[in-house]
């Protein structure tokens, strides 16, 4: 009992610890001068109005739409920070709005007449200004968007690099292969998709780094901090893939290294790293509308509450039903290539058609499938965020469906376990002590 308090109260330190830190972030960057970002968001709002709020990156695919519309609202509220009242104005994160005009026609106005915000955006952290603010003071959004490119490419370098470096060819494979059939060369021509993939990343980066030297008992405290801070950067997009992803390769590192877990000793992992995953981004959100009422003095709560059944349900004359298998169907139609016309609906149905022969002819009798279970649970998740937030996940499924690379994943490592070692290259796990 004793340890047990004691190891709630480490998780709490943390918890207090980590949201001091990103506030005072936020905080910091806040206090940054309008007049050394006002150049490059006034090149960036030029940028957004030579071009629609969404469009196509290459026309006939949804997969490649790129949102501009949260782009412009998040650099509009960079801009909007008053450095004389940081923190009231990172409570509020507001900015100028006009319903008669499009975000992008409101940035370009608001640089160019000098416009006051007239529109709260407080239910989010908004938490990526601490990255985007200071990065305005050198580049335009355009010159941004390829810094998030190669950070992007270097992170996804470095985890598959660290895979092949111990040996861990067919885990790398398949990261590699979930990654192409969600199209993430996209990610990072949008901030509102480019946060949680470098999120998960990092996580990832570091999981497998504490995954290879046996330090299981710090994937709590890496799981709720990660959980912060998808919270505190995400636009509500593709949160669950910092929880998914990076559970997915700690299971099969712990399979393939140790082989030591039973099905209820993973199971019980997987429950509490998305248990204190899931604290940590809730914490983070009550501790946002929390502190929002402290410091400005009132109930926020009725900015957050109008929009909450909005995103659960919504009318847009369907009906329950009809709205939950759109919202799946939708996410599921963008998985590359089968938007590609019907050289890509080809190649896709022919990948699916080798699946299928590889686990059916090829099947590993030896093999140990325990981990098929937990690896399917996980597969899952997307698709009960996609029913729950049913109303979210069919108007935004061009950039939700992203949530699918644990799916794709998870898909691809039961395959693994069910067929053959050698068609996965993999090595012979270490016998069970």
């Amino acid at each position: 009992m004793k340890d047990t308090v004691k190891g709630i109260l480490r998780y709490v330190t943390v918890f207090f610890a980590v949201l001091l830190v990103l506030l005072l972030g936020l905080v910091a960057v806040a206090c940054i001068s309008k007049s050394a970002i006002e150049k490059n968001v006034q090149e960036s709002a030029e940028y957004f109005v030579r071009e629609d709020i969404f469009y196509e990156a290459i026309e006939g695919v949804k997969g490649s739409t790129l949102d501009r519309y949260a782009d412009t609202i998040l650099v509009a509220i960079a801009y909007q920070y008053d450095e004389e009242n940081p923190l009231d104005s990172v409570m509020w994160s507001s900015y100028y709005h006009d319903d008669m005009k499009n975000e992008n026609d409101n940035l370009m106005k608001t640089v160019t007449e000098g416009l006051k915000p007239n529109q709260q955006y407080l239910r989010y952290w908004h938490g990526s200004n601490t990255i985007l603010r200071p990065l305005l003071t050198m580049f335009s959004i355009k010159e941004i968007y390829v810094v998030m490119a190669i950070l992007l490419g270097v992170l996804i370098t470095l985890l598959i690099g660290i895979l092949i470096k111990k040996k861990a060819l067919s885990l790398a494979v398949c990261f590699g292969i979930s990654l192409v059939m969600t199209s993430v060369w996209f990610v990072p021509f949008s901030l509102e998709y480019v946060w949680n993939f470098v999120t998960m990343l990092l996580i990832a980066i570091v999981g497998v780094f504490f995954g290879y030297r046996d330090k299981w008992t710090h994937m709590g405290f890496l799981f709720m901090i990660g959980g912060m801070v998808t919270n505190y950067l995400d636009f509500l997009s593709t949160e669950t893939i910092t929880l998914t992803v990076p559970l997915l390769l700690l299971l099969w590192i712990r399979d393939s290294e140790k082989n030591d877990w039973t099905l209820k000793q993973a199971l019980m992992f997987s429950g509490k790293v998305a248990a204190l995953w899931g604290i940590g981004y809730i914490g983070m959100w009550v501790s946002k509308w929390i502190i929002s009422s402290i410091v400005l003095g009132e109930n926020v709560m009725p900015y957050v509450t109008e929009h909450i059944g909005e995103r659960l349900g919504g009318d847009i004359g369907l009906g329950p039903l009809e709205y939950i298998s759109g919202a799946v169907g939708r996410n599921l139609s963008c998985v590359f290539p089968f938007e590609y016309g019907a050289i890509g609906a080809f190649s896709g149905v022919a990948l699916i058609v080798f699946v299928f022969y590889v686990g059916y002819v090829h099947y590993g009798k030896k093999e140990d499938k325990k981990l098929a279970w937990v690896y399917l649970i996980v597969a899952l998740i997307p698709y009960v965020r996609y029913v729950i937030l049913h109303n979210h996940a069919y108007l935004h499924y061009f950039f939700t469906y992203r949530a699918q690379v644990a799916t794709i994943l998870a898909i691809l490592l039961i395959l693994e376990l069910l067929t053959d070692r050698r068609w996965f290259f993999r090595g012979k796990r270490k016998k069970r002590t």
